[in-house]
């Protein structure tokens, strides 16, 4: 589903402007704004899909499109599922006491050997994890574009992402690849960050910014497509 943001967000007071069915129109550029602020992100998507919608400037809240919170279980129900999962391990722990120790060394080298896999010869993976410079929390669903190509990755739940591109691309000038990294444009800062391509680069951490005040974003809406994943 596309992205919304405001790259230019306007200054002039919603509370100065002429209620209308919509949202409020504004005096000083002679539009309407509609009031997108209790839409979802599908219902705004439907809106600015109808025909002849054109330009519209829009008022959105901070964080209107932000993941859902995961609730977390309550305490007792944690205990409980930790009681039956070692309940349900002992037989298994005790049928494997008798297994060859060669068989776990040879699992925990295949294990140390997979976290240290790297890209396949003339390609480069990037990886890292996206917070939220204010609190420390994961920023879910942050975007990361290759420099200035549709590509890139989307961040998980946790805030990680990881994308593999080839070393010899357009997108990397002097042994370096741009990225664009952004959260909600309501709630973050875009930020973008220079990343070495040889050797092959470390995990990197990447802290977004908060927009001033967090508050409510007025003005015209652009849409993007999310990253795609980068060719081979």
């Amino acid at each position: 589903m596309p992205g919304f943001s405001v790259p230019n967000p306007c200054p002039q007071p919603w509370a100065a402007m002429t209620p209308t069915a919509a949202g409020r129109f504004c005096g000083q550029c002679q539009h309407e704004v509609v009031d997108f602020s209790a839409m979802s992100e599908a219902e705004v998507g439907a809106f600015l899909a109808r025909p002849g919608a054109g330009t519209v400037c829009g008022l959105f809240r901070a964080g209107q499109f932000a993941p859902p919170a995961v609730v977390a279980a309550p305490r007792w129900r944690r205990w409980l599922l930790t009681g039956l999962a070692l309940l349900s391990f002992k037989p298994l722990l005790s049928s494997c006491q008798n297994a060859p120790s060669n068989a776990t060394a040879a699992t925990g080298a295949t294990e140390q050997a997979d976290g240290l896999a790297t890209a396949p010869q003339g390609q480069v993976t990037i990886r890292g994890r996206v917070l939220d410079d204010s609190t420390g929390l994961a920023v879910a669903g942050a975007e990361i574009f290759i420099a200035d190509t549709p590509y890139g990755a989307v961040a998980d739940e946790q805030g990680n992402f990881s994308f593999t591109m080839k070393q010899q691309w357009e997108a990397v000038q002097d042994g370096s690849v741009r990225l664009r990294v952004s959260g909600s444009p309501f709630v973050f800062v875009p930020q973008t960050i220079s990343v070495a391509v040889s050797p092959a680069p470390a995990p990197l951490t990447v802290r977004l910014q908060s927009v001033p005040g967090r508050g409510q974003i007025m003005g015209k809406v652009a849409g993007h497509e999310p990253p795609q994943k980068p060719p081979l």
